[in-house]
Parts: C-alpha cells; structure tokens; sequence
C-alpha cells in the first residue's frame, strides 16, 4: 500500500472515488438532463483538465495496484487558481446553469481555504475498502505534509448527514467552526472543520 501524487494514468478508478465523495451535490450541480454523464465529466477532468477535479491536485491510496482512496489538498492560492479553468468547463459541459449553481454552492456550503490553511476534499475510500482506516492514512499523510509547508490548520467540509464521515473527523480532532444551512430540499447542511496542527 501506499499513499501518492495522483497521475492522470489514474482517473478511471479516481474518477468515481470523486464521485462518490459527494454524489448529491454533484447530481445537483452537474445535472446530466445539461450535460454529460457526471462520471464521464470527472474521469475526463481528472486526467486532463486544469480544474479542482484534475490529477494535479490530488494523492491517491493505492492497494496491490488499485486505486482505494483519493484526497485533494489546497491552499488559497492554488484553490483561486483554478476558477477561471473550473468555470470554463463547467460552461462547456453543462452551460451557465452550472456555473450558477456552482458558484451558489462554494459560496452558501462551502468554505474556500483561508490563510496559513491547508483545505482538504474529494476525500473517498472505494466501498470494500472502508472501515480499514484508509481515510485516516490520507488525512494523516496530508497533516504531515501541512505541517512541513508551515500550514497551522488543516479544513474540511463536510454533509452533516454523512455521520461515518463526521465521527472520522471528529475523532482526529478536526472541530465544527461554521454549520451552513442548505438554501434547498436537495443538499444538506455543511459542516466547515478545521484542525489546529499546532494543537498536538
């Protein structure tokens, strides 16, 4: 096993860990009555493109040659860096719907990372490999790696649905800053967490 920087020789099998870590607002912000199928979008991304969803951005936790496990890592310049690329795809793919929709989401669910934090997500364990300790591998990895580039704080969101999800976070000691109410029936409420790396 080990955790690495993702390839775009990857994006068949990160494509749908992606996917997976946050299928409700990816069906809702990637319609596929606009565009292509969301899957398909995510893999093309992944290997490709210069989005938030590109290889560039991401480690993955191989196992015995398979892709198990993705995680994303950004800072504030790097996650700004990629707007003008995340948007020009979204317009190709799935139109201004999309933009619009996207824009709502990170400004009303989610948080862009702030100064001296290191901002995870995508974070997604394939489903016969959970309950393995492989999302506490990568967080760990990327707390390490936080910490060696002079981060104070590592931050997440999450749903606050997901509960496996929020104990796992919780019991690493990431603490609920911010709760942000969802403006709809569809998405769940958001939960921004951070850790303080200098707290151990």
């Amino acid at each position: 096993m080990a955790i690495r920087i993702a390839q775009s020789s990857d994006s068949i099998q990160a494509g749908p860990l992606i996917y997976s870590s946050g299928p409700v607002a990816f069906e809702y912000i990637f319609s596929r009555k606009h565009g292509p199928a969301i899957g398909d979008f995510l893999v093309a991304e992944f290997a490709h493109g210069a989005t938030m969803f590109s290889h560039r951005h991401h480690h993955v936790y191989e196992l015995e040659g398979d892709v198990v496990g993705s995680i994303a890592s950004f800072d504030a310049s790097s996650h700004g860096g990629t707007f003008l690329a995340n948007a020009r795809a979204i317009f190709r793919h799935y139109g201004l719907r999309g933009i619009v929709k996207g824009l709502i989401f990170e400004l009303r669910l989610v948080k862009a990372p702030r100064k001296a934090c290191l901002y995870l997500c995508h974070i997604a364990v394939r489903e016969d490999c959970r309950g393995k300790g492989v999302a506490a591998q990568m967080i760990n990895f990327m707390a390490a790696k936080a910490r060696g580039g002079h981060y104070r704080y590592l931050s997440l969101d999450v749903a606050e649905q997901n509960s496996n999800a929020l104990r796992l976070y919780e019991q690493m000691g990431f603490k609920v800053r911010v709760r942000n109410k969802s403006y709809n029936k569809i998405l769940d409420n958001h939960l921004y967490m951070e850790l303080d790396l200098d707290a151990d």
